[in-house]
């Protein structure tokens, strides 16, 4: 079994995110965004697939 440990937490502060408590996956975080969370409040919201070609479309429909 192993364990993981933050090199930014200092005593339970995070050095990088101005000294507050450390709270892994919070905004600031060096894992905010790249993992998932149980906590949603933790996780980036999913994002919309983008309709690239429709766009496209509609805006060459524009400079006619």
């Amino acid at each position: 079994m192993s364990a993981w440990g933050c090199p930014h937490e200092c005593a339970g502060k995070c050095a990088h995110v101005n000294n507050l408590p450390c709270d892994p996956g919070m905004k600031g975080c060096v894992l905010f965004g790249r993992f998932r969370f149980a906590d949603p409040g933790k996780n980036r919201p999913k994002k919309q697939p983008a309709d690239h070609e429709a766009t496209a479309r509609r805006n060459d429909d524009d400079k006619q």
